[in-house]
């Protein structure tokens, strides 16, 4: 399991709990896909990720999230980002990556 994730099935709510820490870039970002992904085959659930000790993510991270929403729909699934740091709330913002995930829990900007 790789450092960054660590998740949890929610079997009684039907929802894989996620908890992303440190970084999510170009070193870690296979990693972090490989595993999230792996999760989804295991159980064809809704998604939350918490968020709240992410404190960056750059442009592979970003598609790591959108593949796991893509693979989530194919099956009519959600996937929710909850407790956004400013700095990586920005980053899903400036991509409109908001308007694809369901966004909750705001850290204050």
């Amino acid at each position: 399991m790789s450092e960054n994730i660590k998740y949890n099935d929610n079997s009684e709510n039907k929802i894989w709990e996620v908890s992303l820490t440190g970084e999510i870039d170009i070193f870690n970002s296979e990693a972090v896909k490989e595993e999230l992904l792996e999760m989804t085959d295991k159980k064809e659930q809704n998604i939350i990720i918490d968020c709240k000790d992410l404190s960056y993510i750059d442009s592979t991270g970003l598609s790591v999230l959108v593949a796991l929403l893509k693979k989530v729909k194919a099956y009519s699934g959600n996937v929710s980002l909850r407790n956004l740091m400013p700095n990586v709330n920005k980053v899903i913002k400036i991509t409109n990556l908001d308007k694809l995930f369901i966004i909750e829990g705001d850290v204050d900007e």
